[in-house]
């Protein structure tokens, strides 16, 4: 029964290993060549693959991040404002277009009142101009010159505070000496004083001397002094005048200047340059003025400076003194003028380099 009993369990086991086929033959066991695909196929797979997130991990989700600055917010963050320049310094607020630009300022209410000789009128304007910050046109309305002798008069009287003028002459001192009046006189440029003549005349330069004989008249007719055979025709300004003032201590120095008749008396700067310039017999005329008038205020192309002992007038011959007619122009106020008043403080700073670029501008020469 046993054998029979082994006999049927072995023929069960050869039976199932039938079943199984060639499968479970251990050559089988290794595996054939994968059969060739179409490329279409070979995409396919790995695709389904990813795709089932049930049988692949997932893939790692990015975390989140501060969006890059922007260079700007790089270069300023938004908390630090951006810096600045300093704010400029506003003047205060004026009626003036302009402001003072210099260490000294006035207002119109402050500013001393002047007054002064014809050629240092644009000099005045420029002073002006810059301790009070008016524009040129309502420097030109605001300043008043009048003439020199009227200006020392004003100043005598008081109803002005400071003249800019020459030197006063000796009718102009005994006046303030009879008011009881004395001078504080600040040199703060220099001028030349000089004679002109006709550009047709001949002559380019006379002698002191030969010009004090002319004005005595020792000399009178041109061609003593080099010219032609025609008779000199010396104009004079009024007494009193700036021009004639220094006419009489620069030139003359104690001579009597001979009495000139009425028609060769001039009133006025201009007056006497028309005369030389272009009026009749002009070629005979001999006149005298001040430096920077005839060469920049009052111009005639047809007037002519004369060198005096050789030397020409110049800005450079006036400024070194080689000019012999070299001349200071003065800042001029009564010496009772109480300490550190606008007058004073005024007068200090013309001397200054601040001061004497107002001066210079003024068509003057510095203070060197």
């Amino acid at each position: 029964m046993k054998r029979l009993i082994s006999f049927l369990l072995a023929a069960a086991m050869i039976l199932s290993l039938a079943a199984c086929g060639p499968a479970n033959d251990p050559v089988e066991t290794v595996a054939p060549a994968p059969a060739a695909t179409t490329p279409a196929e070979s995409t396919k797979a790995p695709a389904e693959t990813t795709a089932n997130p049930a049988e692949t991990a997932p893939e790692p989700t990015a975390e989140p991040t501060t969006p890059a600055p922007t260079p700007a917010e790089t270069t300023v963050p938004e908390t630090t404002p951006a810096p600045t320049a300093p704010p400029e310094t506003v003047p205060p607020e004026t009626d003036y277009p302009y402001h003072p630009t210099t260490s000294l300022t006035f207002t119109k209410e402050t500013y001393p009142k002047v007054d002064g000789a014809t050629a240092m009128y644009p000099m005045s304007v420029e002073i002006a101009k810059a301790v009070i910050g008016l524009s040129e046109e309502e420097a030109e309305d605001f300043i008043k010159h009048h003439t020199t002798s009227k200006a020392y008069y004003g100043l005598i009287d008081k109803t002005c505070d400071l003249i800019f003028v020459s030197e006063p002459s000796d009718d102009i001192l005994n006046r303030a000496k009879e008011a009881g009046v004395t001078f504080e006189m600040v040199g703060i440029g220099r001028d030349g004083f000089v004679f002109v003549v006709n550009q047709d005349n001949p002559v380019d330069s006379l002698t002191l001397d030969e010009i004090v004989k002319i004005y005595t008249g020792q000399i009178t007719n041109w061609k003593e002094v080099g010219g032609e055979d025609i008779p000199i025709i010396a104009y004079q300004r009024e007494q009193n005048s700036g021009s004639q003032n220094l006419m009489e201590k620069m030139v003359m120095k104690g001579m009597p200047l001979m009495e000139a008749p009425a028609e060769y008396l001039i009133s006025s700067m201009d007056g006497l340059i028309d005369r030389v310039a272009a009026f009749e017999n002009s070629r005979a005329a001999l006149g005298y003025s001040i430096y920077l008038y005839a060469k920049d205020q009052y111009v005639k192309d047809s007037i002519k400076f004369l060198a005096i002992d050789g030397v020409y007038p110049t800005d450079d011959s006036i400024a070194d003194g080689s000019y012999p007619l070299s001349k200071i122009v003065y800042a001029i106020f009564r010496s009772d003028e109480p300490a550190d008043s606008p007058v004073r403080q005024l007068v200090e700073w013309l001397r200054t380099p601040e001061g004497q670029l107002a001066v210079e501008a003024g068509g003057y020469v510095g203070m060197k």
